[in-house]
């Protein structure tokens, strides 16, 4: 799934994990950007790139409003293996929900390890 045009240019200053992993975090929240990103508390959090990219945007010396984007959200989770319960979870909505969301496009989801390390699967026993 394509990134909504939102948060398609943070994708593609910083790539799909640490943009979502910054969406995920800071979703609905308003964040003031600083004039520059060196020695701010953004670089500290989430990195020089990311940072930048805020301070790029325009959004330098202003505040900027984290989008929810739970389409994409719920779409990026569901790849990384995460199950539906999970996803509902991060995205502060119902398991329905995420259902509904998933349906509006394929999602072809990578099989997660349910064993811990160290731990047997009872079933193979």
């Amino acid at each position: 799934m394509q990134p909504p045009l939102s948060i398609a240019w943070l994708v593609d200053a910083v790539g799909e994990d640490a943009a979502l992993e910054f969406i995920d975090g800071n979703a609905g929240r308003r964040l003031k950007i600083p004039r520059t990103a060196d020695g701010s508390q953004l670089v500290e959090l989430y990195g020089m790139a990311l940072a930048q990219a805020l301070v790029d945007r325009n959004y330098g010396n202003d505040d900027y409003q984290v989008p929810l984007v739970r389409g994409w959200r719920a779409h990026m989770l569901a790849k990384r293996g995460c199950c539906n319960n999970e996803i509902a979870t991060r995205l502060g909505t119902s398991w329905r929900n995420v259902q509904k969301l998933l349906k509006q496009a394929p999602v072809d989801r990578s099989r997660r390890d349910r064993h811990p390390a160290g731990q047997l699967d009872i079933f193979s026993l």
